[in-house]
């Protein structure tokens, strides 16, 4: 029988490992304005530091997917995180932008083992009755973990200097390193996943899976570009475009993930209506389509407020797609594709589109201006929209084979 105490408990130690890992992730690009004053370096060689993170963490999400099942989760979590909080006290020792590329870089390849074990450990542990609310719970620590970072970063900018934030990261890290260690305990899986009897129908029905699965790839990269360029960026289109000091630029920022909070609980709802993932991306991506229309005329009247509420309006759906990406459809479908393997190469997707984002975005403002970064998001946007409502076809076809949303 499975314990509910059990359950809780890894559920609490997955969110929490991942929410700091979000913060020992985004302190660079949350102190970015400032670095670039610091440092006077360009917005484009600001911007290769995170692309190097992405880069890597992407690679290792595509590895670390296909290798999850053979590792040992609690020791895997732990070093993960270890190793991330001494990369974290390193980088701000570095003299030269040179230097934080390489940090960042395996920065981005120690932290790319967690996702997928992590929802490993979820399917291993969590019952069939309990995984709504895990799925729920773990659609969160992006957002929680981007409140907690930025608010961080905007307090020691005012108040010290946007180095401290790395030092105090790095002892979140190693504190949540030995929580997970030692209340992960010696517990073993209380689940054994098994595929279902609808081998059959799952033959049959192949290609529609492996295209399903092709778009949700495609609206990951989509997803990825769009989210991180807007975390990325909107401190400095708001100190650039505004005025806004650079303290006051990351704090305004802050109202982006703390928006965002809600989304879990309103793609939950969408979900009930809504059984198609790409039936919801599509959805989705049509609003951010008509919000980067928005930012493009109120970047040009000058309206701050307006400007923030497309940017925070933006910001959830772009968390509420990313939680159908990298939560709900390898949870979903765990007992067909595995959780692990679906999960990290769903996230790789996510982070080949972040990788873009960050240098090219900071390249494109630097020579054309903001509108220019806004047109193209409207683009991807689009593109996400045709490709996902493509899409939605191929999750019918899956829907009548009975597999997709396997439980």
């Amino acid at each position: 029988m499975v314990n509910s105490k059990k359950e809780n408990k890894i559920i609490f130690i997955c969110w929490l490992a991942y929410v700091v890992a979000y913060v020992g992730r985004l302190n660079y690009n949350a102190s970015i304005v400032a670095i670039i004053s610091d440092m006077g370096i360009t917005k484009a060689a600001a911007g290769l530091v995170g692309s190097f993170f992405f880069f890597a963490y992407g690679i290792g999400q595509f590895v670390n997917g296909i290798m999850s099942k053979h590792y040992n989760s609690r020791l895997m979590v732990f070093l993960s995180l270890f190793i991330s909080a001494c990369l974290n006290i390193i980088m701000p020792m570095c003299g030269s932008i040179s230097a934080m590329k390489y940090i960042w870089l395996l920065n981005g390849a120690v932290q790319s083992v967690l996702w997928s074990t992590l929802l490993k450990t979820i399917s291993e542990f969590i019952s069939d009755k309990k995984m709504p609310t895990a799925i729920m719970i773990m659609s969160t620590p992006n957002t929680f973990g981007t409140f907690i970072v930025y608010g961080l970063s905007a307090l020691m900018v005012r108040t010290a200097t946007w180095r401290v934030t790395f030092y105090i990261a790095a002892g979140m890290l190693f504190i949540t390193a030995f929580v997970w260690y030692f209340i992960y305990g010696n517990d073993k899986p209380q689940i054994v996943l098994e595929k279902s009897s609808s081998s059959g129908s799952r033959s049959k029905y192949g290609t529609a899976l492996v295209l399903s699965m092709a778009v949700i790839a495609f609206a990951g990269i989509a997803n990825g570009f769009i989210k991180d360029g807007i975390n990325t960026w909107v401190p400095n289109v708001l100190y650039e475009e505004f005025g806004v000091s650079q303290s006051l630029s990351i704090l305004l920022t802050l109202l982006l993930p703390l928006v965002a909070t809600l989304s879990a609980g309103v793609i939950k709802k969408i979900h009930e209506h809504i059984e198609s993932h790409s039936g919801m991306n599509s959805l989705l991506f049509a609003v951010s389509a008509v919000l980067c229309g928005g930012i493009m005329l109120f970047l040009r009247i000058k309206s701050i407020v307006f400007i923030m509420a497309c940017f925070i309006i933006a910001s959830a759906v772009m968390a509420m797609i990313n939680n159908v990406i990298t939560s709900m459809f390898p949870l979903d479908r765990r007992y067909l594709l595995g959780s692990g393997f679906a999960g990290g190469l769903l996230n790789t997707f996510c982070y080949v589109g972040s990788t873009i984002t960050s240098y090219s975005l900071g390249a494109v403002s630097q020579r054309s201006g903001w509108n220019s970064v806004f047109v193209i998001m409207l683009v991807v946007s689009l593109a996400a929209f045709a490709v996902s409502a493509v899409g939605t076809g191929f999750d019918k076809k899956l829907s009548k084979a009975g597999i997709i949303n396997e439980q």
